[in-house]
């Protein structure tokens, strides 16, 4: 590799500096994109040199023109520039090609958010698709009356979970820098920045870029489970505890515009929507309710991670509260200083003077001094006291003050207590014509509140089901001595048992709803559910209230989930549980290991026949259904556009409730930006309301039964196929060890959790039986192939033409065309051969040396183009992504980048692998590639 060259992915870095592919382009994405570019080139000459600047450029133009031409002298040139690099030389082509991903990454973050705010400034909200508007217009226009909208808005509820698995590549101080980064992007949009101001933010962006290039990309020991709550809460403070009102309204507003249109016609309604609201929103008490749930898996998944105990999901609740309490005191706070209204004592609502009363004997010192600063101005004096109240509840949750401490006296006893002040405020304020406070910032704030609460996040707990059936074996087997006993790897019955000790005094301190979801892995039937409800039974008083999940994942599970729940539900002691619980029983299904287990096209069959089973199931017994669906950002775990799969649920398994995993780097995608995760939920919002209507439950029904004959067909073929490769091969899992970083992941210290579940006395290297599915899907991506996306569909599609002749190939057209599961799924296949590179994935294939892994690739490599060649037939497209141009854009222009990354890795692994055990250079080879690692994550923007 070299050492006294340097530079970053954009050319030189002179007066005009040419970007990645920008040159000439006029367009603002290519301009930033030219611009970032620019500012990089200048950090990278003053850190590493102009010789490296050069250096970097021609690996640049090297991997192009390879890509371009697939020449045997393209990828000679290639190599001559990478051969003899040195392992410094190596880091800084590593650092630099990472850190111009994650700048670009920022203007295309940017540029989404610019073209949000493009269609929203020229078109009317009920015409912009995927919006709230835009479904309840549907609804109204397919016959729904006003009441039945209302009705369907009312029975709405989307839930997501945050989850901690190991696939967010970068580092939080990482993420926290590009935040800064994008802030000052975001300034030079603005038109009255003086030549002055645009050059400070330049040179700010400069120093921001020149602390990034110095900051390790690599955490130096994995994340405990404490840093992945503190990480995930930077979240909520960025996004999710400032937009959750906002998506409210936006429910309410498009409510107010069907109200109206019932009175006047859709043309008013328009006109109204586009003038703002008809005025009358904010001047009367709002139409909805909060139909957006956050749980959170982050400090409660035990399931193979022995670092999570019942002190570490006590501890995250607690870091949960201190955020969430402290945004409502700062809410409280400024509004202490906006709700100005001066209101004569004898004038002041009654209720408000009592609260104020109470408020002087709670907080004797605090409130004279309110009263000194605001003598007539009641609303700021009353807001300052639930601000300080605020306080003392936090002091009082998070730092577990005494319930006999002073310092704490007015504390509020839960969320409810401040939610009827905040009705009490709203009546004071709108009998002081005051009516747009009370139903706008007051307003936002008792959303928030019925939202958050005072945990912020609803905690679940998951574990094994094997754990529980051990742990009661041992409390049978030995009642005083079972504490000790140790039921899985590292975890003890002792230690099972005070997680539901925890789940209890989380209840009594933030309430039921804070901690009462427990996830059961690897369901096998109705007694694992009645195992966690006897365990719960025996921690003593209080005991936890739990809503008990059953999850299954693996092809066997899938196939009789309705069953056992089926048996369930008929167990009287289950449904004496379940009728306390309100008749509502929720199920997960779990998208990686099935997918892992069966193949992408057979895995999403077995998933989809398992909705509908349960939902008759459900309709069967009379009990309410929710599915939580164990989503991964990957496509191999379920990943692919959200709305698209959506709608394409097996018919009558929503019914306005939508449960999901928001995993890894799909919550930074997500919800970094304010703008773009309110985009996003709004699309949820919109595929859940239309998904649940008749209309398209009874399409979908007609197309299902059309299709389903064709999809039994083409899961059976595609599953035989997966599984003859990659389960019943037996040089299959050699080849997998070669050919892809596998074994160098497991080192990388990404997340909390082992790579592989372990059991006692299994040894810790992982197997195919053992790895979970997202470093399978996470090695795969990094090797470019992406298998776990595409691999067996085409041989499924080719083997049913050829069986039903000409017939076969109208018939799969028709399906495509008609039924909207089909066409997602044939979509997201499409998108994973897009995102491959099969020339890249064979320099991977290359380092598996013996003629059976050859014999493999060859397999893999006609498997891709079979799988590539039947979509285009199927779909009638020229090229992957026709039908995405800006998505097949930004692929092709980031193509070239990676892959100078994964050259540069394909040799580090070669020679890593080349090195004995106790080489020295091992641990300097290790740390390259797994740079490397994060550096192409960030490039195709996926990780596991």
């Amino acid at each position: 590799m070299s050492s006294s060259r340097s530079t970053a992915p954009n050319p030189a870095v002179r007066a005009e500096p040419r970007g990645l592919g920008s040159a000439g382009a006029r367009d603002p994405l290519s301009r930033e994109v030219k611009l970032l570019g620019a500012l990089l080139g200048q950090v990278i000459v003053e850190q590493q040199g102009e010789a490296f600047l050069a250096l970097v450029e021609r690996v640049r133009r090297a991997t192009i023109e390879q890509r371009r031409t697939g020449s045997e002298a393209a990828r000679r040139a290639v190599a001559r520039e990478l051969d003899d690099l040195d392992l410094p030389d190596a880091e800084g082509l590593i650092r630099a090609f990472s850190l111009y991903f994650l700048l670009t990454n920022l203007a295309e973050e940017k540029e989404r958010v610019r073209r949000l705010r493009r269609r929203g400034r020229t078109t009317t909200p009920a015409a912009t698709d995927g919006t709230i508007s835009a479904a309840v217009r549907a609804l109204r226009r397919s016959g729904a009356s006003v009441s039945r909208v209302r009705a369907e808005v009312e029975r709405l509820s989307i839930d997501l979970v945050l989850t901690a698995h190991p696939t967010e590549a970068r580092r939080r101080t990482t993420l926290v820098a590009l935040r800064r980064c994008y802030r000052l992007l975001e300034q030079l949009d603005d038109p009255r920045l003086t030549q002055a101001e645009d050059q400070e933010v330049r040179r700010r962006l400069r120093e921001e870029i020149t602390l990034l290039w110095h900051t390790s990309a690599l955490r130096v020991e994995a994340p405990s489970p404490l840093d992945e709550v503190r990480s995930v809460m930077a979240f909520f403070d960025e996004s999710l505890f400032v937009i959750a009102p906002r998506l409210v309204r936006e429910m309410d507003l498009a409510l107010d515009a069907a109200v109206l249109e019932d009175r006047t016609g859709w043309g008013d309604a328009d006109d109204d929507a586009a003038a703002g609201d008809s005025g009358r929103s904010g001047t009367r008490p709002p139409r909805t309710a909060p139909f957006l749930r956050w749980g959170s898996w982050v400090g409660g998944d035990r399931d193979g991670n022995p670092n999570v105990t019942a002190a570490i999901t006590r501890e995250a609740m607690r870091i949960q509260a201190d955020h969430v309490l402290r945004g409502y005191e700062a809410v409280a706070r400024r509004l202490m200083q906006t709700v100005a209204a001066i209101v004569p004592e004898d004038r002041t609502d009654a209720a408000l003077r009592a609260r104020l009363a109470d408020d002087a004997e709670r907080l004797p010192a605090v409130m004279a001094d309110l009263d000194r600063r605001f003598p007539l101005e009641p609303y700021r004096r009353r807001f300052g006291a639930i601000a300080e109240r605020l306080r003392r509840t936090r002091q009082r949750l998070v730092e577990g003050r005494a319930a006999d401490d002073p310092s704490i006296d007015g504390a509020y006893a839960g969320p409810g207590s401040l939610l009827a002040e905040l009705d009490e405020l709203q009546a004071a304020l709108v009998a002081g014509r005051l009516a747009r406070t009370a139903w706008g910032d007051v307003q936002d704030l008792a959303w928030q509140l019925q939202t958050f609460g005072f945990h912020a996040l609803d905690l679940e707990v998951r574990q094994h089901s094997e754990v529980h059936a051990a742990t009661l074996a041992a409390l049978d087997a030995d009642p005083d001595g079972a504490a000790a006993v140790e039921v899985s790897n590292r975890v003890t019955a002792g230690e099972v048992m005070a997680t539901f000790r925890a789940i209890a005094e989380l209840q009594a301190e933030f309430g039921s709803a804070a901690c009462h979801r427990y996830v059961i892995s690897f369901t096998r039937g109705a007694q694992d559910v009645l195992d966690v409800l006897e365990l719960a039974s025996r921690v003593g008083r209080p005991a936890p209230v739990l809503d008990v999940v059953p999850l299954f994942e693996s092809a066997d599970a899938l196939g009789t989930a309705g069953p056992i729940v089926e048996q369930l539900l008929a167990d009287p002691r289950y449904r004496r549980h379940l009728a306390a619980r309100g008749d509502h029983q929720e199920v997960m299904l779990g998208y990686s290991d099935s997918t892992k287990e069966s193949g992408t096209l057979a895995a999403s069959w077995m998933l989809y026949q398992a909705q509908a089973s349960l939902a008759a199931v459900a309709a069967k017994h009379g009990v309410g259904l929710t599915i939580f669906h164990g989503r991964g950002g990957a496509i191999g775990r379920g990943g692919g556009p959200m709305s698209r799969a959506i709608l394409s649920h097996a018919p009558g398994s929503m019914r306005g409730r939508l449960k999901l995993t928001e995993q890894g780097e799909v919550i930074a995608a997500r919800y970094a930006n304010p703008q773009i995760a309110l985009r996003h939920l709004e699309r949820l919002a919109n595929a859940v309301l239309l998904a649940s209507s008749p209309d398209h439950e009874a399409a979908v029904q007609e197309a299902s039964i059309a299709g389903a004959p064709v999809i039994d067909e083409l899961a059976t073929d595609s599953r035989a196929v997966f599984r003859a490769t990659v389960w019943e091969d037996p040089g299959f899992e050699a080849f997998f060890r070669a050919a892809t970083p596998i074994e160098e992941l497991a080192g990388l210290a990404i997340g909390s959790r082992p790579a592989a579940r372990a059991r006692t006395g299994d040894r810790p290297r992982v197997t195919m039986a053992t790895l979970r599915a997202i470093p399978w899907v996470f090695s795969w991506s990094q090797s470019r192939l992406n298998l776990p996306g595409w691999f067996g569909v085409g041989s499924a599609l080719v083997a049913y033409q050829q069986r039903h002749g000409a017939d076969g190939l109208a018939r799969l057209q028709a399906l495509y065309r008609d039924w909207s599961y089909f066409a997602t799924v044939l979509d997201t296949v499409e998108l994973s051969l897009a995102k491959a590179s099969v020339e890249v994935a064979e320099r991977y294939a290359e380092l598996a040396h013996d003629p059976a892994s050859a014999a493999i690739w060859a397999h893999l490599r006609e498997e891709f183009e079979r799988t590539r060649t039947a979509l285009l037939r199927i779909t009638g497209r020229r090229e992957l992504l026709d039908a995405m141009p800006e998505l097949q854009r930004s692929i092709a222009l980031r193509n070239p980048y990676v892959d100078s990354l994964s050259e540069v890795q394909v040799r580090l692994l070669a020679e890593l692998r080349e090195l004995p055990r106790g080489d020295a250079r091992r641990v300097e080879l290790e740390r390259l590639v797994h740079l490397s690692v994060s550096g192409v994550a960030a490039g195709i923007q996926n990780t596991g």
